[in-house]
């Protein structure tokens, strides 16, 4: 699930069953308001006596429209992430934006007896980051792509923390700031530390590869440098007699077990002997040696290398 588009997929991993439980908590609510709230919600004095109020705080809905928007955002987003990063991740991810909430309530003593929607928007953020030109449709008829929706909720969140702190104090609007923001920031922390990880990693081997490509480079060098004074001997020899002696045939029967085909080698004008870094390194050497045995170029011509 790379391009963001498998959005309704069935999902067999942490979001349908966290998708259930916002139903099974509406139910509960709906059956006995008071004792649910009672029992599920977070209170912080009451923080560490009911330590699953840490997280079960976010399946608290105010009303159908709260349950079917919370609902529909972790089922969209939830399934698609999670297909993205895998359920092991995706489950840190959603505990780290859940106690986002719940952390910062407790430690300025804000109450949250609803969902704040602080999951919901911390995924939204990472969505928009991974899949930014994906469209969505605003109230089920308008295209607008997710990085859009990110910066106009963005920018609800700052206007809600300006009217939370002018109306309800700093509580309220920490605890929103802070848990729609955990998440993304820790989705962000770790995208970020993989990408350097794999970028050191291809620079490793890239590097080793570079290292092995000159030690053959190298080698090459080496060992052609060492061929060419026979290949002059050969040249030499075919220029004298017509039929060659045994050393020469050696000589030639060794240039033809080292021809590589399928090497594109250059112009017998281009050919420099030892005299050319560049020929001494290339894989074609004995086959322009050859060629070069045989009269093609007449004569060299460059500066001995260095």
């Amino acid at each position: 699930m790379r391009d963001g588009r498998d959005l309704f997929a069935p999902k067999m991993g942490l979001t349908l069953p966290l998708v259930s439980l916002h139903f099974i908590f509406f139910f509960l609510l709906v059956a006995d308001p008071v004792k649910t709230r009672a029992i599920f919600a977070f209170i912080p004095r009451q923080a560490l006596i009911a330590p699953w109020s840490f997280v079960t705080y976010q399946f608290l809905h105010a009303g159908p429209f709260s349950l079917f928007m919370g609902a529909l955002s972790l089922w969209i987003l939830g399934s698609a992430l999670e297909a993205e990063w895998g359920t092991g991740e995706f489950t840190a991810f959603w505990l780290v934006a859940t106690l986002g909430g719940s952390l910062s309530a407790w430690a300025v003593g804000t109450p949250l007896t609803s969902d704040p929607f602080v999951v919901p928007v911390s995924m939204l953020f990472a969505y928009a980051f991974l899949f930014p030109e994906m469209q969505f449709l605003m109230f089920f008829v308008v295209p607008v792509k997710v990085k859009w929706i990110a910066w106009l909720t963005a920018a609800f969140l700052a206007w809600g923390l300006l009217g939370d702190w002018s109306s309800r104090g700093l509580g309220p609007a920490l605890v929103r700031l802070a848990g729609a923001s955990a998440g993304f920031l820790f989705f962000w922390a770790r995208h970020h530390g993989r990408h350097r990880a794999r970028k050191t990693a291809r620079q490793a081997v890239l590097a080793v590869r570079e290292v092995g490509a000159a030690r053959a480079d190298e080698a090459l060098e080496k060992r052609n440098r060492a061929l060419f004074p026979e290949v002059e001997a050969l040249r030499a020899a075919r220029h004298v007699v017509a039929d060659l002696g045994s050393g020469a045939k050696s000589v030639e029967m060794k240039l033809n077990g080292l021809v590589v085909p399928g090497v594109n080698v250059c112009k017998p004008v281009d050919f420099k002997g030892d005299q050319d870094l560049v020929c001494l390194r290339c894989e074609g050497f004995a086959e322009c040696s050859l060629r070069y045995a045989g009269g093609a170029p007449q004569e060299i011509s460059a500066r001995p290398v260095k």
